[in-house]
């Protein structure tokens, strides 16, 4: 087994995860949502809108890339569910992403974070740095197409001293 599952998290984080994902605004309105969620694995799902589209029919490219950026939050703080306990919330800090193919019709969107990211995220904590983890996500079309392959880069701020420097 897994030594980063031993412990999980509560069923109850993974749900709120869900319900925040999927509560979104932003995410409300382009029509994402979260499919399938497990400790450092999330699939999302974008349905196809005309009002999403490009000017040759296709789904538009930053559209695109909404599914990719919340499969990526879920799947980091999903492993890195000790950090988000401590108080910390990842924010995205980079992405590339690489078109495959014209992406048509309903996307999804497949993120996954490995066991290794969870040490050296919590040794970060303990030093009073932010964590990082790098996310890999590729999306396909309803014929499993791979169309856009991406790669996130998160740290996750203390979400406490975020706040008070808004605050402020």
């Amino acid at each position: 087994m897994d030594a980063s599952l031993a412990n999980g998290p509560a069923p109850e984080l993974l749900a709120g995860l869900v319900g925040v994902g999927d509560s979104l605004p932003f995410n409300q309105h382009l029509g994402a949502r979260v499919d399938t969620l497990e400790v450092g694995y999330a699939v999302t799902r974008l349905a196809d809108h005309a009002c999403l589209h490009n000017h040759l029919g296709g789904m538009h490219a930053v559209a695109e890339l909404a599914p990719v950026e919340l499969a990526g939050a879920l799947a980091a703080s999903t492993r890195l569910w000790q950090v988000l306990e401590r108080g910390y919330v990842p924010v995205v800090v980079e992405m590339t992403a690489r078109d495959v193919a014209p992406a048509t019709g309903e996307l999804t969107a497949t993120a996954r974070l490995g066991p290794e990211a969870v040490a050296p995220a919590l040794a970060s904590v303990d030093a009073g740095e932010r964590p990082r983890a790098e996310v890999d996500v590729t999306v396909t079309d309803p014929h499993g197409t791979v169309v856009l392959e991406a790669r996130l880069a998160f740290v996750f701020l203390d979400a406490a001293r975020s706040a008070a420097v808004r605050g402020s």
